[in-house]
């Protein structure tokens, strides 16, 4: 891996115009200074990541949200009872 090149192979922008980038399966979405978004699929998608990485370019992971457990105020009880009185 060529981490002193500016350019990686195939793609058509120079680290001086990434801003950030995720990874979706072997699809990297890169988020430019320009606030576009690209898609792109490198050949060698371990080295990729390494080379973004080692010209700073922020990784940006997907972070699942808590899940909130019901609580009796957004439980749906109310609907329940609304619904079982109208007989």
């Amino acid at each position: 891996m060529d981490t002193a090149n500016n350019t990686y192979p195939a793609l058509a922008f120079p680290t001086s115009e990434l801003s950030a980038f995720a990874i979706a399966i072997d699809c990297f979405i890169i988020s430019l200074k320009s606030s576009d978004l690209i898609h792109f699929t490198p050949d060698n998608t371990d080295d990729f990541p390494n080379w973004l990485i080692a010209h700073n370019i922020p990784y940006i992971e997907n972070k699942k949200a808590k899940k909130e457990e019901p609580t009796a105020a957004n439980s749906g009880s109310g609907w329940k009872e609304l619904f079982k009185n109208q007989k």
